[in-house]
């Protein structure tokens, strides 16, 4: 038997990671286990109601009205039927009720903005419907989210090459603390209601400071961070980069924001930035910084930084010496698109193998040298048990029927995969603003790439430290 040198080393498979929920109960699926059990943080009864207010102009409240009682209802779903479970209401999944919206929590915007909004006045809008938002910050205190609509008619305005509604409203709320969820007719369009209140519930609990589930497989002496960049015009014309640094807690219910601004940096022929030694210190010092604010000063054993970009020799140099000799630094690139594909195999008794009619497992790893892992983030999860039935779910076999795997390049840390994939596939279920089983890219990366988006919109963001849920 000869070896060759070109051949691949064996894969190995994760096995799908566990989410706790209250008492300490666990499940892999997100949905069945807040039906099942409560969230997380209903331990600590916080919070205990949702109070909601709306903003919407006056002719379309009641979309508003009727979408916060669709909360309360049931819904069988008529999408993914194998994935999402019936929508039984939100006090029965969450443990706690939905204050009824008092008369001063309601806004009626003007019907100017709508002419603003035909007009293509994108920045103008953006201000005016701020103003009138206004009045609910000296209500604060007294409820936890506000939604707004906005209409079908401004949808011109709410994107654009150097502006977004969306993300402006985002960045100008997360400055005066009010977390907000926007609101659009497609989502009040869409069939699959059960769908929709799966993924605003979630979403809406977690905005009013309530952890949905946390992570069973996180090391409780190892942080991770999402490293993100945004580049910038001053106003003197000399571009920069803001580097959005987000610090995942070691017990997976903590995600802080910073920035900060970079002006020792260079380019790549894509734009791509990076640090150099002193701005990598700086980035990192001030997570660390953050981390220690929440932890008593400890420091970790471990940290994972996560960026999608390449690390250059000062960026590890930099990262390297951020930390004492006690903390083991892992720098590692997450790419998310590969040309790389697989089939998943099957045989009955004697027979030749054929292809499976699922995709290769989720957690599937196969390491390419020592260096280098494809992960595959996306595949079939095995043994989702629904309702009284089990299923194997591949949840975008829709869209991609042979899914990519990730390539995973480790430029620092020492042992095999396993932790390092397991730590990655793990991060990949922790958005609160998804109400699937898993999201292809960690939420380190996922939220970090929101933040930067969103200070694109508002330099002042920069400095600060942010809960992220005002980006959600």
């Amino acid at each position: 038997m000869t070896t060759l040198s070109s051949a691949l080393s064996g894969y190995s498979i994760i096995p799908e990671p566990d989410l706790l929920f209250a008492n300490g109960s666990s499940n892999k699926h997100p949905l069945v286990g807040l039906i099942e059990n409560g969230p997380y943080s209903s331990k600590f009864s916080s919070p205990s109601q949702l109070r909601l207010a709306l903003v919407a102009p006056l002719t379309e409240m009641p979309k508003l009205d009727a979408l916060v009682n669709e909360l309360s209802n049931t819904f069988n779903p008529k999408e993914a039927a194998n994935y999402y479970p019936k929508y039984p209401g939100f006090q029965s999944v969450f443990r706690i009720p939905i204050k009824n919206v008092l008369d001063n929590h309601k806004v009626f915007l003007p019907d100017t903005l709508y002419t603003l909004a035909k007009n293509l006045q994108k920045i103008e809008l953006a201000k005016q419907l701020l103003d009138s938002i206004s009045p609910l910050r000296a209500r604060r205190s007294e409820f936890d989210v506000a939604l707004i609509f906005l209409p079908e008619d401004w949808n011109s305005c709410f994107e654009g090459e150097s502006f977004d509604l969306h993300h402006y409203l985002k960045a100008v709320c997360a400055l005066t603390g009010m977390p907000i969820q926007i609101i659009t007719q497609k989502a009040l369009n869409r069939p699959c209601r059960a769908n929709v209140m799966w993924g605003l519930s979630v979403a809406l609990y977690a905005k009013a400071g309530g952890v949905p589930w946390k992570l069973s497989v996180i090391n409780e002496d190892e942080v991770f961070i999402g490293i993100s960049y945004a580049m910038k015009i001053s106003e003197d014309g000399v571009m920069y980069s803001t580097c959005c640094s987000q610090i995942f807690d070691p017990d997976g219910t903590g995600f802080q924001f910073i920035a900060y601004d970079a002006k020792e940096f260079t380019k790549d022929a894509f734009n791509n930035p990076y640090l150099s030694y002193y701005e990598m210190q700086s980035v990192l010092s001030r997570s660390l910084e953050v981390y220690q604010r929440s932890n008593s000063g400890r420091i970790p054993k471990k940290i994972t930084i996560h960026k999608n970009t390449k690390f250059t020799n000062e960026e590890i140099l930099g990262a390297l010496d951020s930390f004492n000799n006690g903390t083991e630094v892992e720098l590692v690139q997450v790419v998310k698109t590969t040309d790389w594909k697989a089939v998943s195999y099957k045989h009955k008794g004697k027979e030749r193998p054929f292809p499976d009619n699922y995709p290769v497992q989720r957690g599937t790893y196969l390491p390419l040298d020592k260096n280098e892992v494809l992960l595959w983030t996306q595949g079939s999860v095995q043994g989702v048990h629904i309702e009284n039935k089990w299923f194997n779910v591949y949840k975008d076999g829709a869209l991609k029927p042979t899914p990519s795997p990730l390539l995973l390049r480790r430029y620092t840390g020492a042992g095999g995969w396993h932790n390092t994939c397991q730590g990655i596939l793990g991060l990949t279920k922790m958005d609160w603003n998804n109400n699937t089983l898993y999201k292809k890219l960690p939420v380190t990366l996922v939220y970090s790439k929101t933040f930067a988006d969103i200070l694109q919109q508002n330099p002042n963001l920069v400095d600060t430290v942010y809960d992220f849920r005002h980006f959600m």
